[in-house]
């Protein structure tokens, strides 16, 4: 077994495989920059080159190409209030409120240490739990699976700065949105209005750049001046690019617990990498000792989500490679990738080439820290694009709008959907309603529905008296009454009551 696991890794410093995942990590960061792209539709782009390609080339190419794409995503985040891929909506909440702040180069250290270091974490839990895996993945069922989804939808509450019931009202309307299209068990078609269109329901890239990077263009064309309010680009290469660095070892604690988040979430099939982000998001703010900050513009807000980011990609290869179950849509087409160089993923393949996971292991240390210093070394350049007047750089983020939500399926619709979101999101960003929560409905309303259905089917209502199901509920009542009283109790202090 030790003879595989350091076979494995030193294979990965072959001159060859070096060389191409140096050009698989660049690819990957140009994928997370573009919004609309992903590391899924690199991997679906990428894949079909693996034919003839020896196994650990071909895997290490393309691993190094998924591991970094939520890396380059937050870079779109912070600076312009974009997220780059689904996940990186996170990070923007207190990302673009930094470089509002003129700390665009404090908040991109904070989320390339964070991711970096988060895929480095993610990928020694995954070494650590090959051998002791299945009892571990096996335990989440479909209810297990519900109340987890669940608990990121309780998030609702903590994610509603000032008025809760402007925050249930938005995720409320969040699960409506969620529901559109045929409904998974039944394949009855809802809120479609005889729309072919809205058969599939409202498509995730094109409700993230309505709600949050539309208004803020709107809001920028209205007001004038730049995106940072405060500072000067000059300074920015010296700013406090190095004190975001620092700033994730001065919450160390924080990072290695959303490094846990990531890890363990991203194993569980079919939960997704959103949920792992927003709980740690979630979990950062009720266990801060300034959750007030949260969404001004805290690092701690930024440290969290791209800490379980990168640290779920661990995670979601775990189950992949142990069962040939993929943790998530782009592990489904990594699985893909396996086959066409002639692996069948599963417990055997643990057994047989034990030096493969290992170098995917190696792969993922690398790009990760690779990519992290890629863009840390670009920040002083990058950070620059906030002090660019807003008669200038309007209408390159509304193309960068536009060619995101057009690159999800070809579809001008797509297009014209953003930008009619966008006025929603300008809407509620000009009342004060909360846009995350609103997000954060929508991403979970349908996974929660689907494992319901499941879990009423299989076990009838008493699923809700598993072990870990009925855990993870009594978590759920405990995190709301908290919050809810530390709502309450901040009401009063400031009423001076």
């Amino acid at each position: 077994m030790l003879t595989d696991i350091v076979t494995g890794v030193l294979s990965i410093f072959d001159p060859a495989i070096l060389v191409l995942m140096l050009g698989g990590t660049i690819i990957g960061l140009i994928f997370g920059i573009i919004p609309g792209l992903s590391g899924l539709t690199a991997l679906a782009i990428l894949s079909p080159l693996c034919y003839g390609m020896d196994a650990k080339v071909a895997l290490a190419f393309l691993m190094a190409t998924y591991a970094v794409a939520y890396t380059g995503g937050s870079v779109t985040a912070v600076l312009l209030n974009i997220p780059g891929t689904g996940p990186n909506a996170a990070t923007l909440l207190d990302g673009f409120p930094m470089t509002q702040q003129g700390k665009g180069g404090r908040a991109l250290g904070n989320a390339m240490t964070a991711s970096g270091l988060g895929g480095v974490v993610g990928a020694v839990v995954l070494a650590f739990l090959i051998p002791v895996v299945r009892p571990i993945v096996l335990s989440f069922a479909s209810p297990e699976c519900f109340f987890l989804v669940l608990l990121g939808i309780s998030f609702v509450v903590i994610l509603s700065r000032g008025s809760t019931l402007k925050g249930f009202a938005a995720g409320g309307l969040g699960l409506i949105l969620s529901f559109g299209g045929y409904q998974g068990a039944t394949g009855i078609p809802r809120f479609t209005f005889g729309s072919l269109y809205l058969s599939d329901g409202i498509r995730l890239v094109p409700l993230a750049l309505g709600l949050f990077a539309v208004p803020e263009v709107i809001h920028l064309i209205i007001t004038g001046g730049t995106i940072a309010k405060t500072g000067n680009a000059s300074g920015t290469r010296r700013y406090d690019m190095w004190n975001g660095v620092q700033d994730v070892f001065r919450h160390w604690w924080l990072f290695i617990r959303s490094c846990v988040i990531g890890t363990l979430i991203g194993m569980v099939p079919g939960v997704g990498g959103d949920t792992a982000v927003w709980i740690a998001y979630g979990h950062a703010k009720q266990t801060s000792k300034h959750p007030e900050k949260f969404g001004t513009g805290c690092e701690e807000g930024v440290i969290a989500p791209e800490s379980a980011n990168n640290a779920k990609e661990g995670g979601g290869l775990l189950p992949t490679l142990a069962f040939g179950i993929p943790g998530s849509a782009a592990m489904a087409v990594m699985l893909g990738a396996f086959l066409i160089v002639g692996l069948a993923p599963g417990p055997k393949f643990l057994q047989e080439h034990l030096d493969i996971a290992f170098s995917l292991v190696a792969v993922l240390v690398i790009a990760n820290l690779l990519g992290a210093c890629i863009c840390l070394l670009a920040s002083g350049m990058l950070v620059k694009i906030s002090y660019i007047q807003g008669h200038i750089i309007a209408p390159i983020i509304l193309a960068l709008i536009s060619i995101g939500a057009y690159c999800i399926s070809n579809n001008l619709w797509d297009v014209l959907s953003a930008f009619i979101l966008g006025g929603l999101g300008y809407a509620m960003r000009r009342y004060d309603y909360s846009r995350p929560a609103l997000f954060l409905g929508y991403i979970f309303g349908a996974p929660a529905e689907g494992y319901l259905y499941i879990s009423l089917g299989a076990y009838g209502w008493s699923f809700i008296l598993r072990p870990i199901a009925l855990g993870l509920l009594i978590l759920i009542m405990v995190g709301l009454f908290w919050e809810i009283m530390k709502n309450l109790r901040r009401n009063r202090e400031r009423d001076g009551i």
